[in-house]
């Protein structure tokens, strides 16, 4: 199979940014069918209780459940309400490779955002540990020239 053929299954991780809004639009070409695209958004956990230090506690399922209703109206806005939408709360790439291989992903679309010196050190590349971990080819989008 052509890496450009139809897929029966596209993932795209998605953080309400204007590169993953495209993503989107890449990734509607790669099937054909919209329900045949997941998109998936992580929720990061607040941080862990620091000694001395209260940060509160939190609800995972609901704070789960309001990202789920902000990620299927950002779908609706971007006129992708057919791709299946899921919510996990986890470290973003690893979560990514689990829903791939979960799904039987047969590509991933990431996009970068490009990050460089210290930002991408202290910040991590998420598309970069995607790319090691995923269980299928992975479409990195560029973001912007560079």
């Amino acid at each position: 199979m052509s890496w450009n053929a139809k897929k029966r299954a596209v993932l795209v991780p998605f953080d309400f940014s204007e590169a993953s809004k495209g993503a989107l639009e890449v990734a509607r070409g790669f099937v054909e069918r919209a329900s045949s695209v997941s998109v998936l958004h992580v929720v990061s956990p607040p941080l862990p209780t620091t000694p001395g230090i209260v940060w509160g506690t939190y609800d995972e399922e609901e704070l789960k459940a309001r990202a789920l209703r902000s990620l299927r109206e950002a779908l609706v806005a971007a006129g992708c309400a057919d791709f299946d939408a899921h919510v996990a709360m986890g470290r973003p790439a690893e979560e990514i490779a689990e829903l791939a291989r979960d799904e039987a992903t047969e590509l991933i679309v990431i996009p970068s955002h490009s990050r460089r010196g210290m930002e991408r050190w202290l910040l991590g590349s998420v598309a970069e540990r995607v790319v090691r971990l995923a269980p299928c080819p992975v479409l990195v989008l560029r973001d912007g020239p560079g």
